[in-house]
């Protein structure tokens, strides 16, 4: 295991949610209003009883059953894509905000004293350009010859890539101090289609934003700062899935393909993709103290569990953000390290994340609790 300045240190992530909090039982009254239709109406009761989620969020008030509406209209009419990304101009910034002064609170250090050195911001639900990163260099008044790079359209797992870009920076420059922020509104693209794609989708997506705060694990020590050490990460692209998970943009919104059949291959690959965790980070079942998989559905966590024997308890931080805030995409799995976070794990303990995203892409990582008590 590298330790030192050549290792980087999560020190810190910080969570928010929008202020309209949504029940299901709200959301499935939105829908049958929306669908008006008694053949899909009675596949989203289904879904909705199965889904495993009480609560989610979202940046218009429109899915809380009531007449208060800002983006879907009570005649029915669609937005455009371009309206939903007018929304998102106006809603990514002040929710990425928010959770950026979460992150820094958890460590009692204002963001101008600590001195970001790179930037990065991910979505796939709203895309503008000049994009967040520059709207965040502005509002938080970060020097203007910082690093900053956005990444985009990825998925539900495009927070590993930007980890592993913040690890590199973090690796390669020992001053490094890296803030990735992910931001995702994801009801914004609602539409009442009658096809599995879309009713998987508008049973479990909310809306959610959450940043990262990484700095050399030398530093860290330095300052007695508790986090998770990065010790690796693991690809894998399996393509005969391709098919199953996707965005496409229509006219009318940003289009989500998600197979119902995702959990049984995602079944299917586990086997093959433990044998490269165990050739590359060195790890098994056996020696992963905390899990972080990416409740991408209350399915896809039992696959998990079932397929690689864990205890009922071994996912209870998935299942929780699952309950909590559905499926916000890419900033979900950071939520769920956050919630291991809180926990206060052991010092030297093992914590294994794993995330998915269209492709099929499947995204692993491996950390070390260092500084807890």
């Amino acid at each position: 295991m590298e330790t030192g300045s050549k290792a980087s240190r999560i020190i810190s992530i910080g969570t928010a949610v929008p202020e309209y909090s949504i029940t299901q039982d709200a959301a499935l009254g939105f829908m049958h209003k929306e669908y008006r239709d008694p053949t899909a109406s009675r596949k989203l009761n289904v879904l909705f009883h199965q889904s495993a989620i009480n609560c989610r969020y979202s940046v218009v008030p429109d899915f809380a059953d009531s007449d208060e509406r800002k983006l879907f209209p009570l005649t029915h009419e669609m937005p455009m894509v371009s309206e939903r990304i007018d929304v998102f101009k106006q809603n990514a910034l002040p929710l990425a905000v928010k959770a950026i002064e979460n992150s820094f609170k958890n460590i009692s250090v204002s963001i101008a004293e600590f001195g970001i050195t790179h930037l990065i911001t991910v979505t796939c639900t709203g895309l503008h350009n000049p994009g967040l990163d520059t709207e965040l260099m502005q509002k938080l008044e970060l020097p203007p010859d910082i690093f900053h790079t956005s990444v985009n359209f990825i998925g539900c797992n495009a927070a590993f890539p930007a980890l592993k870009i913040a690890d590199s920076f973090v690796k390669s420059n020992s001053d490094a101090r890296v803030l990735v922020v992910c931001v995702e509104l994801c009801t914004l693209h609602f539409q009442p289609k009658n096809d599995i794609d879309n009713l998987l989708s508008n049973t479990i997506f909310g809306d959610g934003a959450a940043a990262v705060i990484m700095v050399p694990d030398a530093v860290a020590r330095a300052q007695n700062l508790k986090g998770f050490l990065l010790n690796g990460f693991s690809s894998m692209l399996f393509g005969r899935g391709k098919d199953l998970m996707g965005w496409n943009i229509t006219p009318v919104n940003f289009e989500m393909i998600l197979d119902a059949g995702i959990p049984d291959f995602f079944g299917q690959e586990l086997g093959r993709l433990m044998a490269v965790v165990k050739e590359k980070l060195q790890l098994t079942p056996e020696n992963i103290d905390h899990w972080a998989v990416h409740p991408g559905g209350k399915k896809i966590l039992e696959t998990v569990q079932r397929g690689l024997q864990l205890k009922n308890d071994d996912l209870k931080h998935s299942y929780e953000v699952l309950r909590n805030y559905g499926n916000m995409s890419s900033p979900t799995i950071l939520f769920v390290l956050n919630e291991i976070f809180k926990s206060n794990p052991q010092n030297g303990e093992t914590l294994f994340a794993l995330g998915f995203g269209p492709g099929i892409s499947i995204e692993t990582a491996s950390m070390t609790c260092h500084g807890f008590v």
